[in-house]
């Protein structure tokens, strides 16, 4: 798959997430996502990182 396929594909989901009201929800699940992963990926001498909240 190229990088242009794979630009198109992104630019049409994020599309239909402004259109279906979904973007601030994928952000946040993002955002989330990218801090548990810098989270799994710490070494043992990094000091804690500062997780948001979980609400539902």
């Amino acid at each position: 798959m190229g990088i242009a396929k794979l630009i198109q594909i992104a630019a049409t989901l994020a599309v239909l997430a402004v259109s279906t009201g979904q973007l601030p929800r994928i952000l946040r699940e993002v955002r989330v996502a990218q801090l548990h992963l810098i989270k799994d990926s710490q070494a043992s001498k990094w000091g804690k990182p500062f997780l948001l909240p979980v609400t539902k």
